[in-house]
């Protein structure tokens, strides 16, 4: 059972504490590891899976809601949720594409999670594992079948010639199939259906297009701080720390 974190309270040992809703992101919960008395404020949660978390002399470790779930399930029941974000500067739009790709449900149709519809359409992702020392550089192969895409790149590159939706933002989202909308089921029920379930979200930006053609598009995905021109802010020396040298900024 989670309970939702509140002031001065006793937890036990192996409570499951969730964060306030104002507070709660990425899907994560916080296991209590030392037992005590909450603070009178709420503790700074983590956003990365298995830190440690201090509350007064409380402390926790981090978890998401579907990890212990992931080894039990089988991996088709994993739910894997995507959304194309436009940028008004770039592309001469806001639009926000949602989308699944079908077949971790065989789904024909939409897919909803929290509130949110997803369509269906044919979509392959890989690359997202990390390698030591390198940020992953995901591909993202998407059905050109109907014309949507191609249709989507046109608009685009009025605004911007040679875009090619270059810039645009890409979120994976993946859920357990049992935590998914009542609305998704014939009956409108589902007792395990739970909105904030589901792993950190993987936000990326489109690189560039590599490849188009009638049957498929192939764009090349980057993290934001790993997209060509873009630095990460460096430190300034400054005579004082070299006085030999001067001022300078790498």
């Amino acid at each position: 059972m989670t309970t939702e974190w509140s002031a001065n309270t006793s937890v036990s040992l192996n409570d499951v504490v969730a964060p306030t809703a104002a507070r709660r992101k990425d899907g994560l919960f916080f296991r209590v590891t030392s037992a005590g008395t909450t603070g009178s404020s709420e503790p700074n949660w983590t956003s990365i899976i298995g830190e440690t978390v201090y509350d007064n002399d409380v402390q926790y470790v981090s978890f998401s809601s579907t990890f212990s779930d992931i080894q039990s399930i089988n991996p088709s029941a994993i739910i894997e949720l995507f959304t194309l974000q436009l940028d008004n500067s770039l592309h001469g739009a806001t639009t926000t594409y949602y989308f699944h790709s079908g077949s971790n449900l065989n789904a024909n149709n939409k897919i909803k999670w929290q509130t949110v519809e997803y369509l269906r359409f044919p979509i392959q992702a890989s690359g997202f594992a990390f390698q030591k020392g390198q940020l992953p550089r995901p591909k993202l192969s998407v059905s050109n079948a109907t014309g949507l895409i191609s249709s989507i790149l046109l608009n685009v590159n009025e605004t911007t010639t040679g875009n090619d939706l270059t810039g645009a933002k890409v979120t994976r989202i993946r859920t357990l199939a049992k935590f998914i909308d009542a609305d998704n089921f014939a009956d409108g029920q589902n007792p395990t259906a739970d909105p904030t379930a589901e792993f950190p979200r993987e936000i990326y930006s489109i690189d560039r297009k590599a490849s188009e053609n009638r049957e498929i598009v192939e764009f090349e995905l980057a993290a934001p701080t790993d997209l060509a021109g873009v630095r990460i802010p460096k430190r300034q020396c400054t005579r004082t720390e070299f006085r030999g040298i001067g001022t300078f900024s790498q």
